[in-house]
């Protein structure tokens, strides 16, 4: 142990140094470094954890893109693709988990006195994935439809298709529902009627080769350079930050909320350090002149604070993970927080405890906070060893 760490830890020990005028000060800067820590890591958990959420809900229900005809919109694909142009089977092998032949037809939902446009999706897995198997006479309708609509499993949907051949004769036909779905995502349960692809193929009067659109799936290290190269230029790739625009921008502002309050924490937790080492060494101005007098240099004693206040920082950022993880844990097991589906499109708060994110964020925090003390530790070199002894 060198000097500068010996002389450190005998003032961390020293009982009078805990009873002392700065204890309260030093006590509150620790304090503060535990109460950042635990709302650092609580906010970027919580907010890295709903993009994840909403991230993996959109992935599972529409794929992470979707290859279509330049001439489709969002939830209308009366424009095929043609699938002998795409070289599928050049995706199967290492850049894809799932792959939907899909179609989006607009539809009337006539109920009562009134009629209610919704969106037919038809799919069919050309990749296995845990999409439900429909019949063509079957259905499956959201959570919040069916329950807006006072309908169940096995009841009978009337719905009167329209397509670019037939837009003043509507196509009518007779389903049951086979199924509930809820996605959580409001702009899809809203509209969404899923359906076998089968349908959406004789209602559009298509061929075995046409589709509306692929829906694709990724895996997590996907080669998207073979996806371009496996798609005729004639043709659309849309991602889902593209296609839903709106929410993927809401969930982007959570990156910015993040690490504004991570900077605004950092800096608070900064000063208040700052503010515990001058009371501290102004009220070790004797030992600062004692140690001077010894042949101590500035440089060494500006170490022995500067250990001094790393140490309090490492202290309040132990206590700070161990209080936030235990918070976490608990909202990971038990879904204490509840949130509006309609609004964050998640039932309770996620939590995504990234240990990588987190202990880059502690070594933040240690070597700003740490370069933040060097500018209170110059004060050492103004005292006067000579001023201060004659003074005492």
């Amino acid at each position: 142990m060198n000097f500068e760490r010996f002389v450190a830890s005998k003032i961390l020990g020293y009982k009078r140094y805990k009873n002392s005028i700065s204890s309260p000060i030093i006590k509150i800067s620790i304090l503060s470094i535990i109460v950042g820590i635990v709302i650092m890591n609580i906010s970027m958990s919580i907010g890295f954890g709903i993009q994840k959420n909403i991230n993996e809900k959109f992935s599972n229900n529409v794929g992470d893109l979707i290859i279509t005809n330049y001439g489709n919109n969002l939830f209308e694909t009366g424009n095929p693709i043609d699938l002998d142009t795409l070289n599928l089977s050049n995706l199967q092998n290492q850049t894809i988990k799932g792959l939907n032949k899909v179609s989006y037809n607009p539809v009337v939902f006539p109920k009562d006195n009134s009629f209610e446009f919704l969106v037919f999706k038809g799919y069919e897995n050309l990749i296995s994935t845990d999409s439900p198997k429909l019949k063509n006479n079957q259905v499956s309708v959201s959570k919040y439809f069916s329950k807006i609509n006072n309908m169940k499993v096995g009841d009978d949907l009337t719905l009167l298709f329209f397509t670019k051949q037939n837009k003043s004769n509507p196509k009518i036909r007779k389903f049951s529902i086979k199924f509930i779905y809820d996605t959580g995502i409001q702009e899809f349960d809203s509209k969404i009627i899923l359906g076998n692809f089968n349908q959406s193929k004789q209602i559009n009067n298509w061929n075995i080769n046409q589709a509306g659109g692929i829906e694709v799936s990724l895996l997590k290290h996907s080669n998207l350079g073979l996806i371009y190269e496996s798609v005729p230029s004639n043709y659309k790739i849309m991602f889902n930050k593209d296609r839903f625009g709106e929410i993927y921008n809401w969930i982007s502002l959570f990156d910015s909320n993040v690490y504004l309050i991570v900077f605004l924490l950092i800096i608070v937790g900064g000063i208040n350090m700052i503010t515990a080492l001058l009371i501290t060494i102004l009220e070790k101005r004797k030992f600062i002149g004692v140690l001077k007098v010894l042949g101590a240099n500035n440089t060494s004693i500006r170490k022995i604070f500067l250990i001094n206040g790393l140490y309090l920082i490492i202290r309040g950022l132990v206590f700070g993970n161990l209080i936030s993880f235990i918070l976490l844990f608990f909202q990971v097991q038990f879904n204490i927080i509840e949130l509006d589906p309609t609004v964050y499109y998640v039932n309770s708060v996620p939590v995504d405890l990234n240990f990588t994110n987190i202990i880059l964020l502690n070594i933040s925090v240690i070597i700003m906070s740490f370069l933040m003390l060097i500018i209170p530790s110059l004060v050492v070199s103004k005292l006067n060893p000579t001023t201060i002894l004659k003074s005492s």
